[in-house]
């Protein structure tokens, strides 16, 4: 086991080679940094997440507002089929995911079980996950912004 100072410096580890491999794979591509929180498309963000052993790439509506969160979601089923297909059918779609007690957002995402980074062993397979899935979500978001809009 880890004390927390250890596993608070190899989680910043991680991030830092991770964002370091993946800017060098997407610049080889011609793309730049991730989008993430700057989607150009208010009330939207993409994000990676690690916790204990899963990994999850997503897609959240995070508008403080609910009626307009709700709009934005109908907006993004409009498109279901669209992402599900380029994300190979693995979408888990949560309309009521709860980050806090008081703050539910919005969450369409795909994880990956069994692997942590506490083991540098499984660092290249969750790169490769979060790489893959996350250029997939990020290409149809792009091409579908404007619609995403409200």
């Amino acid at each position: 086991m880890y004390s927390r100072e250890e596993a608070k410096q190899l989680k910043q580890e991680f991030w830092t080679t991770f964002g370091q491999w993946s800017l060098r794979k997407r610049k080889s591509k011609g793309k730049g940094r991730w989008l993430l929180n700057h989607t150009g498309v208010r009330g939207y963000r993409l994000k990676f997440e690690t916790e204990k052993k899963t990994q999850c790439v997503c897609l959240e509506i995070i508008d403080a507002d609910e009626v307009i969160r709700e709009i934005r979601y109908e907006k993004l089923l409009e498109l279901k089929s669209i992402f599900d297909e380029a994300m190979d059918n693995e979408l888990i779609w949560d309309k009521e995911f709860f980050l806090s007690p008081d703050n539910k957002i919005i969450r369409v995402y795909v994880q990956q079980h069994g692997l942590t980074i506490n083991n540098r062993q499984h660092w290249p397979k969750i790169f490769a996950f979060f790489y893959q899935k996350m250029d997939k979500l990020e290409t149809v978001f792009e091409e579908y912004k404007e619609l995403l809009d409200y």
